[in-house]
């Protein structure tokens, strides 16, 4: 068995924000044992948040919007999950905005190479 599952299948990674320091996520900071997926996690509730604040919308409007449950979109905000990409499709239809960062894996060899 993978050593990412574990043996009752569920992801081994814990919620992205435990991974980082400062608050979650405009002032997060992966830490140095952080998986790529968190850096992901980072820079998409970091844009999330933004389409929402300038929409105007809260988070769980943008999860309405969306199709999802109420309280899917202020999970990913706050770092309490990894976004699916289903539930990200369906942000950024509804949001009409690029919400999945592009180039992050750059950012991330360069941190883990320090």
């Amino acid at each position: 068995m993978s050593d990412m599952w574990r043996e009752d299948g569920v992801r081994g990674d814990k919620a992205p924000r435990t991974y980082t320091v400062g608050e979650w996520p405009d002032h997060a900071v992966p830490a140095e044992d952080a998986p790529a997926a968190v850096y992901y996690s980072l820079a998409l509730a970091r844009r999330l948040d933004a389409r929402c604040h300038e929409l105007g919308i809260s988070d769980r409007a943008a999860s309405g919007r969306a199709g999802l449950a109420t309280n899917a979109a202020g999970r990913i905000i706050r770092g309490e999950v990894y976004p699916d990409l289903a539930s990200l499709a369906r942000l950024e239809t509804a949001l009409q905005a690029q919400l999945y960062p592009v180039g992050i894996y750059r950012q991330v060899a360069e941190e883990t190479a320090e």
